[in-house]
């Protein structure tokens, strides 16, 4: 690549400063101009052989300021000195493998969809020898059981001396990393990061149903990664005791319903509606698992394809993790960027990554339909950057079920009736377990190489962690990692206890299914002191009635053992 051309020195500094001229003659031309080198790479099992501009790396020391030349949102081109410190995202990729694309035996494997990813996301950078530069692999935990995915990661993309770190399942995990490899690179403590998620659970499956094993990567990985995103005992106890996630999410959005005064009718249409417009994104979006058009009369009918989970969500309305899926983003300092030849207008930079958690257990919550969690970080992340919702181009707002996404829009300042995402959500796109985030920034990435502020969501447990990332393709004037948790008003809430019987109040209620059709009523009751507590019931009257006309409001009796009675 061109040298840079030495700007100025400081009186009373050896830091230079340079201007990076990438811009200033067309891209095509100036590499015309340079030696090539012939890299070839795998993805999807085919060689490709690719020609890419020789990485000169500069010394990490040689500067700390540049001048970045990108594209103004509404025109032309501006020119602002940043530090060489800043951290941007200057490639992106997903990786689908769609059910019939491959034989079942020669499936790729978790690993091998991360690794394709990673390779797609150097050759959006137009740097493909740019991982050999990693420093930092970071994975998103998944439904396997890899001790150290990102080693074996870090071998196979020819970066084998990178730190690795891997997180527990939560759907915040791409956000919280997006988070810790910009806070590092701005501290000067790592240059490249590498973002991974990615499942084969599809094929995984479709395998074990036919009796074959898979033929992919199953080494658990050598070494022990860093960890992220441990979740307390107290929230996993809880997990087991609401079962599915659909349960909890289902009492939020009847917690709503009961609210607004709608019917049980009248809620089932709006949230069908509202699933729709995901719908709609989805089948447009090339990396959505579902692209198949779905009415809003589709999506709330409870059919044999599209049996009713926890109502009033039918299948179509919960997160899809079947998936073959998987996605990479790679983060650099400038310094690396500029050394990596990069194009400035590859370049999206995090402004701010926001994080906060509501209390630990459901039975604990102020409100069940709102996040004060949310609500803190998203005001942390708009105050460091100075815009507010209004000002954000482009969305994503993690979309496992209805009630998440009215609870985040609602805690952020956004209006239902705008476009809420740029993948289709969980239950469309679909997502590896805890990436649908990865995916999402994944997205995000060229959509905003066009200009605009971006935002994308992070959402885990039972509405439990939320975490936000605002990005633009202009430089911030200083990356923040906010930690909101002290901002956050979460007055919690005493539960009951375990053996409590007596006369309280329905607060929400839902209906679970199997297979074969509804099981039991599992409510949320408060007591006259203001405690919550769970009663369930399998009367099939009061089934009945939770899908009729809806439990919430009335008063009922819960026996010692949890029983629920009129």
């Amino acid at each position: 690549m061109p040298k840079p051309e030495r700007c100025r020195q400081g009186a009373s500094s050896v830091r230079s400063q340079f201007r990076w001229n990438v811009l200033d003659q067309p891209r095509a031309d100036f590499i015309s101009k340079q030696p090539f080198l012939s890299c070839e790479v795998q993805v999807h099992k085919k060689t490709v052989t690719s020609f890419r501009h020789p990485l000169h790396f500069l010394s990490r020391n040689t500067s700390r300021f540049a001048r970045i030349r990108n594209p103004d949102y509404n025109s032309g081109v501006t020119t602002r000195t940043i530090q060489s410190a800043t951290p941007a995202i200057c490639a992106a990729a997903q990786v689908i493998q769609r059910p019939g694309e491959t034989h079942l035996t020669d499936a790729r494997g978790p690993i091998e969809l991360m690794v394709d990813a990673a390779r797609a996301a150097a050759e959006d950078a137009g740097a493909v020898r740019l991982l050999e530069q990693i420093d930092w692999v970071a994975v998103v935990g998944g439904l396997w059981s890899y001790r150290n995915p990102g080693q074996l990661i870090a071998d196979l993309i020819g970066a084998p001396d990178a730190r690795t770190a891997l997180t527990g399942i939560s759907g915040t995990a791409p956000v919280d990393l997006l988070g810790v490899a910009a806070e590092r690179i701005s501290r000067g403590e790592i240059d490249v990061a590498l973002i991974v998620g990615g499942e084969a659970r599809w094929s995984h499956q479709q395998l074990k149903r036919n009796g074959v094993e898979p033929t992919w990567l199953r080494a658990p990985g050598v070494g022990q990664p860093e960890r992220f995103s441990p979740l307390p005992d107290e929230m996993l106890a809880e997990f087991h005791l609401l079962g599915r996630a659909a349960t909890a999410y289902a009492l939020f959005d009847d917690s709503r319903r009961a609210e607004l005064g709608e019917s049980v009718s009248a809620h089932r249409t709006r949230i069908a509606e509202l699933w729709s417009q995901f719908n709609n994104i989805a089948v447009g979006h090339p990396f959505a698992w579902d692209r198949k058009p779905h009415t809003a009369t589709e999506i709330a009918e409870a059919t044999d394809a599209n049996r009713m989970i926890a109502f009033p969500y039918t299948k179509a309305m919960v997160a899809n993790n079947t998936v073959d899926m998987a996605s990479a983003v790679i983060v650099c300092s400038v310094e690396a960027v500029q050394a990596a030849g990069i194009a400035s207008d590859r370049l999206v930079f995090p402004h701010v990554v926001a994080f906060s958690h509501d209390t630990w257990t459901v039975v604990n919550r102020d409100q069940l339909h709102r996040s004060s969690a949310l609500e803190a970080a998203g005001k942390a992340a708009f105050d460091h950057v100075g815009i507010t919702a209004d000002d954000i181009t482009h969305l994503d707002l993690y979309a496992c079920f209805p009630s998440i996404v009215q609870i985040s829009a609602e805690a952020l300042g956004f209006h239902l009736n705008r476009q809420l995402t740029v993948t289709g959500g969980l239950g469309f796109a679909g997502a590896p377990m805890a990436n649908s985030s990865g995916q999402s920034l994944a997205a995000m990435i060229p959509v905003l190489r066009q200009g605009g502020w971006g935002l994308v969501h992070g959402n885990g447990g039972n509405a439990t962690k939320q975490a936000i990332a605002i990005l633009s393709n202009q430089p911030p004037d200083r990356y923040a990692h906010l930690d909101a948790q002290n901002r956050a008003d979460l007055r919690p809430r005493p539960a009951s206890s375990a053996g409590w019987s007596g006369t309280a109040i329905v607060e929400a209620a839902t209906v679970l299914f199997d297979r074969h059709g509804p099981t039991n009523v599992l409510a949320a009751i408060l007591t006259s002191d203001g405690e919550r507590g769970w009663a369930t019931s399998t009367d099939d009257a009061m089934i009945n009635e939770t899908m009729s006309e809806g439990l919430a409001g009335r008063t009922v009796r819960r026996t010692a053992d949890g029983v629920l009675t009129t």
